[in-house]
């Protein structure tokens, strides 16, 4: 069988590759390359998708958690709580604000921020959480928000992983002041390039970062005048024209990717073995199919062998990775953390697979047992 990948985006996109290359030919005709309808109805679809009253098209993920961690105000001398289970642009966004992430410990099960240690480090300092729905799957967002309110401090979600991820009923990125989205090729709802949307239901807060995103000048202002030293980080009109192709595709999608990970986690309880796990009161869009696992080199070289591609994302917790040395995080200060990404493995999850290529995964789960 030939070698199924992690991801196949050709897969993905090649469905949609003449309503997207209709959408650019007309952009390219009229030239609105950088704004345009196009941005206006992403924006739009997209808030609409995470409930939310406004969204905002922007050049990445990183730059939505820049943007968003300006626009809230946070500066130089703040602290913002976060996690060291993610990708390192969760804490260079809080460090090119200025502040200073401070690291707490989480959830075994599902490598998320754990409550009871958000309310442990939170000082007088602490403006904000910074929380990562990790691999798609929701944060206790019931517990986070209580403990915001009593402490007066914002909440930002880093949904990167998660577009259509649901916390009882309720989509990521509407529970706190903003939400953050990559929207890279690879993730849940991705671009054809880099991009990135902030979320929102305050309208203060979301012209702030419109302001922030394009170079300090304010809706309905002299395009010349400018209020606030920003960025320059708009979506451009291209990426949008391919996410408003995608976003009614997405919920089909993560139907399909729950069916297939229920059947990987019924192969792996027949041998014992724990899969993916999510809570009962969320419906995780899954960016990545993860198990828990002390086998990892022995279940990464038996998937390889039988032409399966597994991965780890991400073998190195936040805190002990060397461009974050100076903040003086050392090895045991968080032990899940730790724990959790040295038994992280991926195998093969996206929509397009095929019924024999599941076939074939689930039959490669079962032959573990015999290895053991």
């Amino acid at each position: 069988m030939k070698k199924i990948p992690l991801f196949n985006l050709a897969l993905e996109n090649n469905p949609l590759k003449i309503k997207i290359m209709k959408s650019w030919s007309e952009i390219y005709d009229n030239n609105s390359f950088t704004s345009g309808k196009e941005t206006i109805k992403f924006e739009k679809d997209f808030s609409n998708l995470c409930n939310t009253r406004y969204a905002l098209g922007v050049h990445s993920g990183t730059d939505s958690l820049i943007i968003t961690l300006k626009a809230a105000g946070i500066k130089s001398g703040d602290e913002v709580i976060t996690t060291p289970c993610t990708f390192t642009a969760t804490t260079d966004a809080i460090i090119h604000s200025g502040a200073k992430p401070i690291f707490a410990d989480v959830d075994q099960k599902t490598g998320n921020i754990l409550p009871d240690e958000i309310e442990n480090k939170i000082t007088s300092k602490t403006k904000a959480i910074l929380l990562v729905h990790l691999y798609g799957v929701p944060c206790e967002m019931d517990k986070i928000k209580k403990i915001a309110k009593n402490h007066k401090i914002f909440i930002i979600e880093d949904s990167s992983h998660a577009h259509g991820s649901l916390y009882k009923g309720k989509p990521v990125g509407s529970f706190g002041l903003a939400g953050c989205f990559s929207l890279y090729p690879s993730k849940p709802l991705g671009s054809m390039g880099n991009a990135g949307v902030i979320t929102s239901n305050n309208k203060a807060f979301i012209d702030k970062a419109r302001s922030y995103a394009n170079h300090g000048i304010l809706i309905h202002k002299n395009k010349y005048e400018h209020f606030r030293v920003g960025f320059n980080k708009l979506i451009d009109n291209l990426q949008s024209a391919v996410l408003i192709h995608k976003i009614p595709t997405l919920k089909q999608k993560i139907v399909k990717k729950i069916s297939i990970a229920k059947k990987y986690n019924e192969a792996f309880s027949k041998i014992d073995e724990p899969g993916m796990y999510w809570p009962n009161n969320t419906e995780p869009s899954l960016y990545v199919y993860s198990i828990q696992t002390k086998k990892i080199k022995e279940y990464r070289e038996h998937f390889s062998k039988h032409s399966i591609e597994a991965n780890s994302y991400y073998p190195i917790p936040l805190h002990l990775q060397p461009s974050l040395k100076f903040l003086g995080y050392k090895k045991g200060d968080f032990p899940n953390a730790e724990k959790f990404f040295s038994q992280t493995l991926s195998i093969p999850l996206f929509p397009q697979l095929t019924e024999s290529e599941v076939n074939h995964i689930v039959k490669t789960i079962s032959l573990l047992k015999k290895n053991n």
